[in-house]
């Protein structure tokens, strides 16, 4: 009799088992062509506003993590992620590619696979990038942002501008890690994504700030910056100070974006905040969802 109830008690679990690991079906899961570039999109749920997700650098639809998030808005609104140029399933970039091509790319690909705004746009790391020129574009289309963990606007330009070879005198190494610095910024991009840095700087640097838009800039746990009081070794003392400089700068731009701001920390120190603490992200799209609804 107990090896018949454990029996029935295995087979209930593996069906609850198997339930809670339902897929849930996406609406769009296909490829337009934008600009003879095919790209990757996959929608869930309806409804509005639609949340848009722009991934880190490298991030793509089938690896980057997002499943957590889309089972929980997905009932009450769209969710879509897709594959920029170069990753995934989406094709490879053609000619001169930065951030203006990325967010023109988006504009169109959401417009053929029929998202309609207005938009919560959701960034984690460098896809803050795309959503700060897509906002200065289509203002009209951007409800509210969520930077997850973000890379610091101006932080490219900062790592370049670190150099004064005119005014620092640099050791042999020193001079040879500024000039492979200075090739890649000036030269053929080498990231994974081919995106052109420099000229995407400009373009970030020259769009505007969000306004009084709901705009939530959430960290992990130990992202803010310490630098040590002590200079590390290998680096040059003038160097270095514009780096702390640049740094503390960048910071405080990403944190005045927006009349509207909050700021605050996830528990998990980890990068990938959606992986390691999907709940933190929900609750802050929440958040934004609400006061969307004031």
């Amino acid at each position: 009799m107990i090896k018949i109830a454990g029996f029935f008690i295995f087979i209930l679990a593996t069906v609850f088992n198997a339930y809670g690991k339902q897929q849930i079906k996406p609406s769009i899961a296909t490829s337009f062509q934008v600009e003879k570039v095919n790209l990757y999109i996959e929608c869930y749920g309806q409804g509005s506003p639609a949340i848009i997700i722009n991934a880190g650098l490298g991030g793509t639809v089938e690896k980057d993590g997002w499943r957590e998030l889309i089972k929980s808005l997905h009932l009450k609104n769209t969710l879509c992620v897709y594959d920029r140029a170069n990753l995934g399933k989406s094709g490879k970039s053609i000619g001169h590619y930065d951030v203006g091509t990325i967010v023109e790319h988006q504009n169109l690909l959401l417009q053929k696979a029929g998202v309609k705004p207005p938009f919560v746009m959701v960034g984690h790391s460098y896809g803050a990038y795309p959503i700060k020129l897509f906002n200065h574009l289509y203002p009209e289309k951007v409800a509210a942002i969520l930077l997850v963990d973000p890379s610091l606007y101006g932080q490219f330009k900062s790592h370049i501008n670190k150099w004064d070879p005119v005014n620092d005198k640099y050791n042999a190494e020193t001079r040879n890690q500024m000039e492979k610095e200075l090739a890649s910024w000036n030269g053929t991009p080498n990231n994974i994504e081919n995106i052109n840095n420099r000229t995407s700087s400009i373009l970030i640097e020259n769009s505007s700030d969000f306004g009084d838009k709901p705009y939530v800039l959430l960290w992990a746990r130990d992202a803010i910056w310490q630098p040590p009081k002590k200079i590390p070794d290998g680096w040059h003392p003038a160097v270095w100070e514009r780096i702390k400089k640049s740094y503390v700068l960048d910071l405080e731009n990403m944190q005045t974006l927006s009349k509207n701001i909050k700021i605050t920390f996830a528990k998990t120190p980890e990068h990938y905040i959606h992986k390691f603490e999907p709940e933190a992200v929900i609750n802050e799209i929440n958040y934004l969802l609400n006061k969307l609804e004031e």
